[in-house]
């Protein structure tokens, strides 16, 4: 655990706590999944990004416990499941998804909110941990309302988005694995698609701590993100930062996390410091800062935030960042331009963009 005291008020400040499991934890034993892969069949996504996503979906399901289940679904105009229910990841039911897999084709439309709702909306093996893989390009022109129906039907999923092709829309896959608790990775035309899969089981196989929390205890601890805790895997910290206020109870304290060991509810506390005279670590408060911007506008994607745009630009002027409502503008002072008025700068575009329609030139 780091901290930074407040300049003005020495009670006061911020901290970070990053979690970091040891390398030993992957050899724990594992609880069995409940897998759902779900692939895009809009024509954006033919050719090489459809065929990345079969042999991605085909080595996974190849390679998964006995004891596991998996579901595959596929969504374009509309969502279509192979299963049912998921299935017991055995020689047969495996056998009836390759060939389903194959036959699949890229033509239709990309209806990801009825892809969303077929991976979430069905009753949950509480035995098994539950991971919804999609696989999609993210070429959708509904970014808000998928985030919304995620948020809403998210339930004991966790989200795992798959990027495939060359130009995907990131902005809408590393939200949706955020929000789900998960996270994103992209198939690119020349990657490997069974290594890529291949990382991402082993992974997920052998979480070190699922359902976290953190119990403060004495600590009188503010704004603290992210607001929901992601599963923690060997390989992945989880850093968590927050605002802290001493109030007259004792600096030298524990924090507890808590959350779930190989199927057993554990509890570990970890000794803080806040006290004035305490080592301090400048930069801390940015750290917060950040988190904080970013927890606000991954929330405006699903909820209605009053003065959004006052709050980050507030917090972004506080401590002197980057956001969407503010910016760094650099003045070179060396040098002082000739004549008594301005001149007109032709403004370079991006290739294929006519410039008389995208640069307005004032008389």
């Amino acid at each position: 655990v780091m901290v930074q005291r407040d300049a003005k008020d020495k009670s006061a400040g911020w901290f970070t706590l990053m979690l970091v499991p040891p390398e030993t934890m992957r050899d724990l034993p594992r609880k069995p999944l409940e897998m759902v892969f779900t692939i895009d069949v809009s024509g954006s996504q033919s050719g090489i990004p459809l065929a990345q996503e079969k042999a991605a979906v085909k080595y996974a399901i190849t390679h998964l416990a006995p004891e596991d289940t998996f579901q595959v679904i596929r969504f374009g105009d509309t969502a279509l499941k192979l299963f049912p229910q998921p299935m017991p990841a055995d020689r047969d039911h495996v056998a009836q998804a390759i060939p389903w897999i194959d036959a699949l084709d890229a033509r239709e439309g990309t209806m990801l909110v009825d892809g969303l709702r077929a991976s979430l909306l069905f009753p949950h093996d509480q035995s098994r941990l539950r991971y919804v893989t999609f696989l999609t390009d993210g070429f959708i022109g509904n970014e808000s309302e998928a985030l919304i129906e995620l948020h809403t039907d998210l339930g004991p999923s966790r989200i795992f988005s798959f990027g495939s092709g060359s130009s995907t829309n990131r902005y809408l896959l590393e939200h949706m694995a955020k929000l789900g608790n998960g996270a994103a990775a992209y198939l690119g035309p020349r990657d490997d698609a069974s290594e890529v899969m291949a990382t991402f089981l082993s992974r997920i196989s052998h979480p070190a701590m699922t359902d976290l929390s953190l119990d403060f205890g004495n600590l009188q601890v503010t704004d603290v993100y992210p607001q929901h805790l992601p599963d923690l895997y060997v390989g992945r910290p989880v850093t968590v930062t927050g605002r802290f206020t001493s109030g007259g109870v004792a600096d030298a304290s524990q924090i507890h996390i808590k959350g779930t060991i190989a199927g057993e509810k554990r509890e570990i506390p970890v000794a803080v410091n806040f006290a004035e005279g305490a080592t301090d670590h400048p930069g801390i408060s940015s750290v917060w800062a950040r988190m904080k911007i970013a927890d606000l506008a991954d929330r405006s994607a699903y909820e209605a935030i009053a003065d959004l745009p006052q709050q980050i630009k507030q917090v972004a002027l506080d401590h002197g960042l980057l956001s969407s409502f503010t910016a760094f503008v650099a003045v070179d002072a060396t040098a002082k331009t000739s004549g008594d008025h301005g001149t007109s700068i032709a403004v370079p575009v991006p290739e294929g963009v006519r410039y008389d329609t995208s640069v307005t030139e004032k008389p």
